[in-house]
């Protein structure tokens, strides 16, 4: 493998260097994350080898990912292709040693600190719904108690289990 970088004349400006790649350098670096996961476990750190070797196993039916240490609170996960990404980001939630998992799908320029999350995604459980209000619309306004709803999981569609209905929020 070719580990070799090629000199580019710095430019100053003001006694101060200036980066500024070509569009084209950083179209390489977006194609190269947007496959990717940013996450946090919430109230909980967790060590980077029990959440590479949880997480690899549990998503690896989706296709390859690699857990990459952030900030030693955050991680991301790079996956092959999108269709696993976007797998993993609507079958949660996902939990390792008890601690919930905070994800949101990578963006450009967007920071790797636990502060770049000002919302996140709840996969939410309500018990004791009554038959009347099993119902997207009613569930929706059951939901908005906690959050934006976004979706309600397969078993909820289907009604095939009553005991609890199951909603994705943003919070």
């Amino acid at each position: 493998m070719d580990e070799r970088l090629s000199f580019h004349e710095p430019k100053v400006v003001n006694g101060v260097c200036v980066v500024e790649p070509p569009d084209d350098v950083f179209e390489l670096g977006v194609k190269e994350w947007s496959n990717a996961l940013v996450g946090y476990f919430v109230g909980k750190r967790i060590p980077f080898k029990v959440v590479k070797e949880h997480l690899e196993k549990k998503w690896k039916k989706w296709g390859g990912v690699s857990v990459i240490t952030g900030d030693n609170i955050t991680f991301l996960f790079k996956f092959d292709n999108s269709a696993a990404r976007d797998l993993v980001l609507s079958n949660g939630p996902w939990e390792v040693w008890g601690a919930y998992l905070a994800l949101r799908q990578w963006e450009e320029g967007m920071s790797l600190s636990k502060d770049s999350f000002s919302s996140i995604l709840v996969w939410v459980k309500f018990y004791n719904v009554p038959a009347e209000l099993w119902t997207k619309p009613a569930l929706s306004y059951v939901a908005n108690a906690l959050g934006v709803p976004l979706c309600i999981d397969a078993a909820t569609t289907s009604g095939n289990c009553l005991s609890f209905s199951r909603v994705c929020i943003l919070r």
